[in-house]
C-alpha cells in the first residue's frame, strides 16, 4: 500500500488506464448543495494564490492483471469533477463561454475523459461507473441535450455545473476552470493485490463518511469477491434484492438479520454492520449462499410492505386478494414491529402448503391482538421482542410434541392463540372486560393518525363488501373525522344535551360514540344536530349533511332523531359490539406437553417466584444450573458486564440496581467492577423486577433470560427470602 499527496490530474492516469466503480459501490449521489460547496471553492481558489486546495482521498486497488483500477473510496469526487469538465466543454462548443489555450480543448478531453487504450471492449471512457449511472453518463459524451437522461442524479448535476459556468458575468473561462481543477490536491492510496480493501474501507467510513448501514453491508457481502463474481452477484442478488426493497434494503437487512441469527430484539441499526460482519464469521458463512438467502426472504419482505400477498399455485406465485386486503389493514398501522414475525410465518406457511384460510386466521389474529391493545392504550412497540418470539415459540411447541411421539393435529393458528393467550403484563392482550370498557372511553381524537386510519377504516368497512380506501382519503385530506357534539358547547347544543351537558360532553367528546367522517367538517361543525343531520343553506350554498355522505359509519346518524345521552350511550354499545364481532377473543384448545420443570422468561411479568425453587437458567443460549436466586442474580449481571461493561457501568451512574458507588451496608451489594455494585437485597419478585430494569437499560430482550422453576412445589417458609 503507498500514500501519496499528488495534482487530482494525476489519478486519472495515462490512455490505457481506465478507473473502474467497482459494482458494491452506492449509486453516484452528491446533491446539488454539494456541487455548489465545489464550485464556490473553486472560485475562491481562482481568485486567490494558492498553489492548491486539498480534495480528500482517493483510494484504488487492482481491477484485475492490466493498468485499469478499482475505486475503493472517491468514486463521488471523481464522478463529480468529471461532470464539471464534460460540462465545460458542451460550454465551449456551445459558444458560452471560452477556451483561449488552443488545443485544452482536446487535451482535457484525452486525458481526463478518454482511455483510447483502455481494456473495456466496448467502452473507452476514462471512468467507469456502476451500471445504474454509466448510461446516464455515457450520453453527456454526445453533448446533445435530446439525449440525455434528466431523472438521473448524474445528468442533474452536469447541468447544475452548466448552467453555472454559463451564467452571466461568465465566472471562468476554459482556461481558468482548468487552472483551478488542476490545482486540486488528494492523497491517493495505491492498495496493492497483498492489501485487505475491506480494513481499509472501514477504516475510512469510520471517518464518518456518510454511508448507510446497507451500503456497508452490501460492500462487505462483494467486495471480497472477484471482479467477476462481483458482477454476476450483484446482478443476480443484490440489485434483486435493492428493487424489491424499494432501493431502501437497509430495514430489510435488520429484519434479515434478526431471523437468521435467531435473535430476541432487533439489532440496532446504527449497529447493524457490525453486527452483520459478526454474524458473517460464525461457522465461516459464505457470502454467495448469504446472498441467495437473503433474496429469498426479501420476496415475503416485499409481500407484508406492498401488501401483495403471493400464494404458490403450480410453481408460479399468483397474487391472492383476500389475503392482499388483509395484509393492507395490518399495513395501515403503521407498524413494522411484525415485519419479523410476518416474513417469518408467510416463509413457512408457503413451505408448507397452508390454504389461505389457515394463513387468514394467522394475519387476523396478530390484526385482533394489536387492535385490542391500541384500543385499550397498549404501546405496540413494547411488543418488539414478542413478535420476535411468537413464531419460535410456535414451532417449539410443534418440536416438542413430534419429540415426544406425539400426534398434533393442531393447526398453526391455534398454536399462535395459546401463545398469545399466555403472556401477561405489558404484553398481554386485553380480555373482554377492559376491551369493552376502552372502547367506549377511549380518547380516539387524540390517537396516532396511523391507529385512527386503521379502526375508522376497520368500522367503516364493518360487514360490507363495497370497499372504501378510508386511510388513502384521509391522508388526502379528503375526509376528515369529526365530531358530532361539538368541541365547544354552543347555547343550542347545550339544551339539546340537558341539565347534564357539561358532564356528557366530558365523557364522550373525544370518544368513539361521538366521531365520525365527513368532508365538510368547518362549514356545520358548530350547527344543530338537525343541521347536521339535514344539510344547511351555508353563505348561499347547500352543505350536505349526514344524510348524503358516502360514509356508511355517517349514513348510520340519520337514523337518530336528536343527540343527547341516550344517542351517545346508543352509539356507543353499537361500535363496542362491531369491535367484540371484529375482534373476539381468541380460544384454543391448544395445550402444551406438561414439562419437568416450568420455563419462565422475563416478559413474564405477572410470575409469582414466592415459594418457587430455582433450578437453573438459561442465558444467551447458554444453559446453567442454580439453585439460589441471589447467586443467579449475581451471576447474570456478571455475564451483562462481560458482554456489555460500557453500558453497564453508564447505567450505574443512575443508581437505580447497580450503582456506581456503595450508599449502604456493604453486605447488601455484590461487587461487579470498581465502579458498579450490584444492589442485591431485594426479594425474589423484586429481583427480577431488576434484572427487567438492566435488560432494558442494555437493550437486551427479556426472552435472551429464561429461568427453570421447580413445579408445584410446596410453600416454604424462606421463600421472600433476600439470599
Amino acid at each position: 500500500m503507498k500514500g501519496t499527496a499528488m495534482p487530482l490530474q494525476t489519478v486519472w492516469g495515462n490512455g490505457r488506464t481506465q478507473l473502474v466503480i467497482p459494482v458494491y459501490q452506492r449509486n453516484y449521489a452528491w446533491k446539488i448543495e454539494n456541487c455548489n460547496q465545489l464550485f464556490d471553492d473553486l472560485l475562491k481558489l481562482k481568485q486567490s494564490q494558492r498553489n492548491g486546495h486539498f480534495f480528500g482521498s482517493i483510494v484504488t486497488a487492482p481491477a484485475g492483471s492490466g493498468l485499469d483500477r478499482l475505486i475503493i473510496d472517491g468514486q463521488q469526487r471523481l464522478t463529480t469533477t468529471s461532470l464539471l469538465m464534460l460540462a465545460a466543454i458542451k460550454a465551449v462548443k456551445d459558444g458560452k463561454i471560452q477556451c483561449n489555450q488552443e488545443g485544452l480543448l482536446e487535451e482535457t478531453h484525452d486525458n481526463m475523459l478518454w482511455a483510447k487504450y483502455g481494456s473495456h471492449p466496448t467502452c473507452k471512457f476514462k471512468l467507469l461507473p456502476i451500471e445504474q449511472d454509466r448510461l446516464a453518463y455515457d450520453r453527456l459524451f454526445t453533448y446533445d441535450d435530446n439525449q440525455f437522461i434528466t431523472d438521473s442524479k448524474v445528468t442533474q448535476n452536469f447541468n447544475t455545473f452548466y448552467n453555472k459556468l454559463t451564467a452571466s458575468p461568465q465566472p471562468f473561462t476554459f482556461d481558468e476552470l482548468y487552472d483551478v481543477v488542476d490545482r486540486l490536491q488528494v492523497i491517493c492510496i495505491d492498495l496493492d493485490n497483498d492489501d485487505d480493501p475491506q480494513l481499509i474501507f472501514e477504516s475510512l467510513n469510520s471517518t464518518g463518511l456518510a454511508l448507510e448501514e446497507a451500503d456497508k453491508i452490501r460492500n462487505y457481502l462483494l467486495m471480497s469477491l472477484s471482479p467477476t463474481q462481483q458482477e454476476e452477484c450483484f446482478k443476480e442478488y443484490w440489485h434483486k434484492i435493492q428493487t424489491a426493497t424499494n432501493d431502501s434494503p437497509t430495514m430489510f437487512l435488520r429484519d434479515y438479520i434478526t431471523i437468521s441469527d435467531n435473535l430476541l430484539r432487533p439489532v440496532k441499526l446504527n449497529g447493524l454492520y457490525f453486527h452483520w460482519k459478526k454474524y458473517m464469521s460464525q461457522e465461516g458463512r459464505d457470502r454467495i449462499s448469504e446472498l441467495s438467502s437473503m433474496l429469498d426472504y426479501v420476496r415475503y419482505y416485499k409481500m407484508i410492505n406492498t401488501a401483495q400477498v403471493c400464494l404458490l399455485q403450480n410453481g408460479q406465485w399468483v397474487k391472492n386478494d383476500r389475503l392482499s386486503k388483509k395484509m393492507a389493514q395490518l399495513r395501515n398501522l403503521d407498524t413494522d414491529v411484525i415485519n419479523v414475525f410476518l416474513i417469518s410465518f408467510i416463509k413457512y406457511a408457503t413451505e408448507n402448503n397452508f390454504t389461505e384460510n389457515e394463513i387468514w386466521k394467522v394475519l387476523d389474529l396478530v390484526e385482533g391482538y394489536l387492535a385490542r391493545r391500541i384500543i385499550c392504550s397498549m404501546s405496540s412497540n413494547s411488543l418488539t421482542q414478542t413478535f420476535c418470539a411468537l413464531h419460535r415459540d410456535v414451532l417449539r411447541s410443534i418440536s416438542e410434541y413430534d419429540k415426544a411421539g406425539q400426534p398434533l393435529s393442531m393447526p398453526y393458528h391455534e398454536i399462535l392463540a395459546y401463545h398469545i393467550l399466555r403472556r401477561e403484563g405489558n404484553f398481554r392482550i386485553p380480555r373482554d372486560e377492559m376491551f369493552s370498557e376502552a372502547i367506549l372511553s377511549r380518547n380516539v381524537y387524540q390517537m396516532p393518525k396511523a391507529a385512527q386510519h386503521f379502526l375508522f377504516e376497520r368500522l367503516e368497512n364493518f360487514n360490507h363488501t363495497e370497499f372504501i380506501d378510508v386511510k388513502k382519503q384521509m391522508m388526502n385530506g379528503e375526509v376528515t373525522i369529526e365530531h358530532i357534539m361539538p368541541q365547544t358547547l354552543t347555547s343550542t347544543w347545550r339544551k339539546e344535551l340537558g341539565d347534564e351537558a357539561e358532564a356528557i360532553h366530558s365523557q364522550f367528546l373525544h370518544t368513539f360514540a361521538n366521531l365520525t367522517l365527513t368532508g365538510v367538517n368547518s362549514e356545520l361543525s358548530n350547527h344543530s344536530f338537525a343541521d347536521k343531520k339535514n344539510g344547511k343553506m351555508v353563505n348561499g350554498q347547500f352543505i350536505n349533511g349526514y344524510q348524503g355522505s358516502i360514509y356508511r359509519l355517517t349514513q348510520e346518524l340519520v337514523s337518530y332523531d336528536a343527540w343527547n345521552l341516550s344517542s351517545l350511550q346508543q352509539r356507543s354499545n353499537k361500535i363496542k359490539n362491531k369491535f367484540l364481532t371484529l375482534y373476539p377473543l381468541p380460544t384454543t384448545t391448544f395445550k402444551p406437553l406438561p414439562k419437568p420443570q416450568e420455563e419462565i422468561s422475563l416478559d413474564q411479568e405477572d410470575f409469582n417466584p414466592t415459594n418457587r425453587g430455582l433450578i437453573g437458567y438459561r442465558l444467551f443460549g447458554e444453559e446453567h444450573q442454580q439453585t439460589y436466586w441471589v447467586d443467579m442474580l449475581i451471576d447474570v449481571v456478571k455475564e451483562l458486564y462481560l458482554r456489555y461493561p460500557d453500558a453497564l457501568e453508564a447505567t450505574a451512574q443512575k443508581d437505580v440496581w447497580v450503582h456506581h458507588v456503595m450508599r449502604d451496608d456493604e453486605k447488601k451489594y455484590h461487587k461487579i467492577s470498581e465502579s458498579c455494585y450490584l444492589w442485591k437485597n431485594a426479594n425474589n419478585r423484586n429481583k427480577l423486577a431488576g434484572l427487567r430494569y438492566l435488560f432494558d437499560e442494555l437493550d437486551i430482550a427479556y426472552g435472551d433470560l429464561v429461568l427453570y422453576i421447580e413445579p408445584n412445589i410446596s410453600n416454604s417458609s424462606n421463600s421472600e427470602q433476600t439470599d
